[in-house]
């Protein structure tokens, strides 16, 4: 049985809903990456790569600010891909971050304009990380910015402690803490019929990887610049959310 975008469209739908259960202002990350891409690139047709991409929520917010702008979105979950590719129609590639040859299987030639990820980064390990960032370095044109929105703490353990206040009373005011959340998306999906063999497929690969990397805000600056990156900076916090912005 194929997956309709009927169907896609609705698990994609569900999925950005339990997803705002950790980060209640995701729109607002999403339409930042957006902006910035848009602004820093200052092209209508900028190509774009949106690290482990997902079912493509913010590949989709880029192309609805940049229509012209062609995205690809890597990523190795056989079943936020299929959904990625019905209900968006994006260009997806199915690799795993972590194999340095993921690079040579993108569907270009020349260096890329913009590089996007988002709440997906903090489960490399630092030398999974470094690696990464130096891989974006070469594959950026110069000039070319990557952004990296994430959970991402400080060595100020004190100070991160807030965060989890600061997390609740947002949840709280933003009316998700009784959305539907990860686990439950999970065990919802396994039993749609249309997804029957992507799910056997995922449960087949069984990746292992950290929930966290442990990987500190300072520690990606560290990185970047190790990298190669010219300028290294946040450009948007709330608590411990914060986008990083790297311009080769």
């Amino acid at each position: 049985m194929s997956l309709t975008t009927t169907t896609a469209d609705t698990w994609v739908r569900r999925w950005d809903h339990q997803q705002e259960t950790y980060v209640p202002d995701r729109e607002t990350v999403f339409a930042v990456i957006a902006d910035a891409v848009a602004a820093h690139t200052q092209r209508p047709d900028p190509v774009v790569i949106d690290l482990a991409c997902g079912p493509g929520s913010l590949g989709a917010r880029i192309l609805e600010r940049l229509p012209r702008a062609r995205v690809i979105g890597v990523d190795t979950d056989p079943v936020l891909l299929a959904l990625g590719r019905s209900a968006h129609g994006l260009e997806l590639l199915d690799r795993n971050l972590t194999d340095p040859q993921w690079l040579a299987a993108l569907p270009i030639s020349d260096p890329v304009d913009a590089i996007v990820s988002t709440t997906a980064l903090h489960w490399l390990r630092t030398d999974q990380l470094a690696q990464l960032y130096t891989q974006t370095a070469r594959l950026l044109r110069p000039g070319g910015i990557l952004l990296n929105g994430d959970d991402i703490a400080t060595r100020d353990t004190e100070i991160d402690l807030l965060d989890q206040v600061i997390r609740a009373r947002h949840a709280e005011r933003e009316s998700v803490g009784d959305h539907e959340d990860w686990d439950e998306w999970w065990t919802a999906i396994k039993a749609e019929p249309e997804l029957v063999d992507a799910v056997a497929e995922r449960e087949r690969r069984a990746w292992e990887h950290p929930e966290n990397g442990n990987t500190t805000y300072e520690l990606h600056l560290t990185l970047l610049r190790q990298a190669g990156f010219r300028t290294v900076s946040q450009l948007w916090q709330y608590g411990r959310r914060r986008i990083i912005a790297a311009i080769n």
